[in-house]
């Protein structure tokens, strides 16, 4: 698997447990709205990095 790949998978789980109730400290709407862009960011970078890799 692409290590790129794994450390964004990485990404995913950290800022998931960020907006989840598992968290310790209750984020500001922006602040969560800012996570979840990052998160986005993250998936499609992950995307095309699995699209490139089957060409």
């Amino acid at each position: 698997m692409n290590t790129q790949l794994l450390e964004n998978l990485e990404v995913l789980k950290k800022g998931l447990v960020l907006l989840s109730e598992d968290r310790k400290v209750v984020l500001p709407h922006h602040k969560s709205f800012e996570h979840v862009e990052h998160l986005r960011a993250v998936v499609n970078e992950s995307i095309e990095l699995l699209k490139n890799e089957q060409i």
